[in-house]
């Protein structure tokens, strides 16, 4: 969902990330960096050595001066980084509305083309975001369009003609692909709520709670129970929006889903992605809570924008994961714990942090998929992929 939270991580800088191992930026002294490297290489867990490895890195800002990067590009990599931008809805406005700015802001040297000249700006500006933190998959879709709409601005216009069509085209993207669509969903997934039913929701997702705010504005009488999951426990927030709401509300963690599981009727899920297999990505611990859905005979509905339907295809959720801080693991621990600490588990061999982002569910745990053009089954994602192609080649230049 497109939820936009407060839950930074509080320290300064930003969260930056590095490959294999390495370092996101280029400490002064070589001996730091090949501490650097060494701890982080021997904190690694090894199935998951391959991802984008987490790293706090205190020097976002001047290397993005050094790097020509646009204001309103820092600034939405910076609360990428920091989780004050939290879901895919919310990652995405931002990162289009940065890439406009630049858009609006370029200036074409003479003699060259606009479309080739923005394109090179904005790979720059995608690298810095990616810096600050790995795209999602629905970023990325995104992306592909946006390079898709440069390439194809057209060569004989003035340069403020054509920034203004890409302008135009961005907001249209933003208004009817996730605006629009999130009301649409809301209001179809809120008529499948009867009266009496018990909706379960894990976590916190914008569209899921844009659907349980009209229900409850319809005068339909249900009550909610929300499940939520550490680190960062995001379904505090949509308690809180839902018994403002006066709907009756129950709070869990996730470990506690077998024992509610069986008073439910329905489950709300949000999506970060849908894949061209039927498979959902979302935050972690989804997967568990509609296997447990499944398990009960109870109806799984994903509240998911078509936008986020991809061709990739994945199985699991090993070869394509985000690792988030592995310090955030540890603080609800040191709470319960009366003081005892795990702060120095760097400095244990044998201790190792992982903070996995996404898992997957299979298309066999989930009832329907309820979207701005209806509601669907799994099966019938890559009928919508197919048709959002199609539409976008007979749209052309």
């Amino acid at each position: 969902g497109g939820a936009v939270t407060g839950g930074g991580s509080g320290g300064g800088g930003g969260a930056g990330r590095s490959a294999g191992g390495g370092t996101g930026g280029k400490p002064s002294k070589a001996g730091g960096v090949d501490e650097a490297k060494a701890a982080l290489a021997t904190k690694q867990v090894p199935l998951f050595s391959h991802l984008v490895q987490y790293e706090r890195e205190a020097a976002l800002s001047p290397a993005a001066i050094g790097r020509d990067i646009h204001p309103a590009v820092q600034c939405a990599g910076l609360q990428m980084a920091e989780g004050l931008l939290s879901g895919t809805n919310a990652r995405v406005v931002a990162m289009l509305r940065a890439l406009q700015a630049v858009a609006r802001d370029f200036r074409c040297p003479a003699g060259k083309a606009l479309s080739r000249e923005l394109e090179g700006r904005i790979k720059l500006q995608i690298a810095h975001l990616h810096d600050c933190r790995p795209k999602s998959l629905a970023m990325g879709d995104a992306i592909k369009w946006l390079k898709l709409r440069v390439s194809q601005l057209p060569a004989h216009l003035p340069p403020d003609a054509a920034k203004r069509i890409l302008c135009s085209q961005i907001d249209t993207y933003i208004d009817e692909r996730i605006e629009l669509a999130d009301r649409a969903i809301s209001e179809s997934a809120s008529a499948k709520i009867a009266p009496s039913d018990v909706v379960l929701v894990y976590g916190r997702s914008h569209v899921v709670e844009a659907t349980l705010l009209h229900a409850a504005a319809r005068g339909t009488n249900f009550s909610v129970v929300v499940i939520d999951g550490g680190p960062r426990f995001e379904g505090r927030a949509m308690l809180v929006r839902l018994v403002a709401a006066g709907i009756r509300c129950s709070y869990s963690l996730l470990h506690a889903l077998s024992y509610t599981m069986p008073s439910v009727s329905k489950v709300l899920l949000g999506a970060s992605s849908m894949l061209v297999n039927g498979t959902l990505v979302s935050r972690a611990g989804t997967a568990l809570v509609a296997m447990a859905a499944h398990e009960h005979g109870v109806a799984v509905l994903v509240c998911c924008e078509t936008y986020k339907f991809t061709e990739r295809v994945l199985l699991d959720a090993i070869c394509y994961n985000e690792l988030g801080d592995p310090d955030a693991l540890l603080q609800a621990a040191d709470a319960d714990q009366g003081g005892a600490s795990l702060s120095d588990w760097r400095e244990r061999p044998r201790l190792k942090l992982l903070n996995l982002m996404y898992d997957v569910t299979p298309m066999k745990y989930l009832t329907m998929v309820v979207t701005e053009a209806g509601v669907i089954p799994p099966t019938s994602v890559p009928v919508i992929i197919r048709e959002d192609r199609d539409r976008a080649q007979l749209a052309g230049p």
